[in-house]
């Protein structure tokens, strides 16, 4: 596997340079194909067509400047890609970002985001975009922490594994990173000796899987009965890890979206990059 074809999020916040940054940063490395995808920020019903507004109408009095602060993202978002060196397109869609994101996701092999910040002014920022397009376009997810990083992601990656499918499926989409990668640990916290992880026949399924996509990674088994989702973010932080990857959702859509859980707790306190897939 192979990251061919990149989608990043453009808009105008103050969060979309470090964003795109990382975005034609990993388009370069993996020589892949860069995708600018920004949103008008209203439904596409009511643009189903696309935007068409007649000028000087009380409709574009309204929807025109939302184009054009997403057209002026746009050229933006141009001239970073442009200036990484890296092969990109513009795209406008007359939709709310999350949708414009899950639909241009599906034909992409990673869409980044970045982390949802509450306190972001741009009301088509706020959403909870990283869940929304994880669970929708069935790609996964890179999300940017709004905290300040040093590098790009990918040099130290943390993958928390638990034996699920959507464990699993992160874990198959990060490969391509952790190929790359200075460090790569793969970490179960195991509630009363109860882990798949804690086998030895388990672990070397998964190390000569690994090994076989030329990613030589530790293994370590954590006997901890505390929060799964703080003690993934407690590790990333003091092994100084930069990214780590998760599986989406392990229990039921809407418990999670409900009542939170690992992928909530982590996706609104990290302070690293978190890529993640269902």
């Amino acid at each position: 596997m192979s990251y061919r074809t990149i989608a990043v999020h453009v808009d105008a916040s103050r969060h979309a340079p470090k964003r795109i940054q990382a975005a034609a940063r990993l388009a370069r490395d993996h020589d892949a194909h860069l995708i600018g995808v920004a949103a008008l920020g209203v439904s596409r019903e009511i643009f189903p067509h696309g935007y068409q507004a007649a000028p000087g109408s009380l409709e574009a009095s309204y929807f025109d400047p939302l184009h054009a602060k997403a057209m002026w993202s746009l050229e933006r978002f141009a001239e970073a890609a442009g200036a990484a060196g890296v092969a990109f397109e513009k795209r406008l869609v007359a939709d709310l970002a999350s949708e414009a994101l899950a639909r241009a996701g599906r034909f992409a092999d990673l869409v980044v985001v970045s982390q949802d910040d509450p306190s972001e002014a741009l009301t088509d920022t706020i959403g909870r975009i990283p869940e929304y397009v994880a669970l929708t376009c069935a790609r996964p997810v890179l999300v940017v922490p709004c905290a300040p990083v040093s590098h790009g992601p990918g040099r130290h990656v943390l993958v928390a594994w638990n034996g699920s499918k959507e464990a699993s499926a992160a874990l198959s989409a990060a490969l391509p990173l952790m190929r790359r990668a200075v460090r790569t640990t793969v970490v179960a916290f195991r509630p009363r000796g109860d882990c798949d992880l804690g086998e030895a026949a388990h672990q070397a399924a998964l190390v000569a899987f690994l090994s076989r996509h030329e990613v030589q990674a530790d293994i370590l088994v954590l006997d901890r009965d505390i929060d799964a989702g703080e003690a993934l973010l407690t590790l990333a932080v003091q092994e100084a890890y930069d990214l780590l990857v998760i599986g989406c959702y392990g229990h039921s859509q809407f418990r999670e979206l409900i009542l939170g859980g690992v992928t909530r707790k982590v996706l609104q306190d990290a302070t690293l990059s978190v890529l993640m897939a269902r």
